[in-house]
């Protein structure tokens, strides 16, 4: 079986609403060493999850500076505040969220797998999905 290791976290984010309030909602970070360029967010809300699955690099860059060209964005607001985007073809959402949070769980990311080993082992992998 190929071997991995899981780090996750769970936070609370701030959806900014389209009229401008804001709803907490409760979003899971995951990361595993078999996908070590991505983490997973799981955004829940009462009746339904969503996820999206982003490059670690984006979230590490976007802690300093705008970030993302495409479906996920990720930009420095004021003090700790990190705005991210997800855009998909019906809609567009915005979330603040923490700067210092997002910033520890990469911490943790990187723990296990430095910036520039992250490798699959294609061998492994392979033998796993014959099996």
């Amino acid at each position: 079986m190929f071997n991995e290791t899981r780090v996750g976290t769970a936070t609370v984010v701030e959806f900014i609403r389209p009229d401008g309030s804001v709803e907490p909602m409760d979003v899971d970070l995951q990361y595993r060493t078999d996908d070590p360029h991505a983490v997973t967010l799981r955004f829940h809300t009462r009746d339904q999850e969503s996820t999206w699955l982003v490059g670690r690099d984006l979230l590490s860059d976007g802690l300093l500076a705008p970030a993302g060209v495409g479906d996920v964005r990720l930009r420095p607001d004021h003090g700790d505040v990190l705005v991210l985007e997800l855009f998909t073809e019906e809609s567009h959402a915005v979330f603040h969220l923490s700067a210092d949070e997002l910033h520890r769980f990469l911490e943790s990311t990187y723990a296990v797998v430095p910036a520039g080993r992250e490798v699959l082992d294609f061998d492994s992998l392979l033998k796993d999905l014959l099996a």
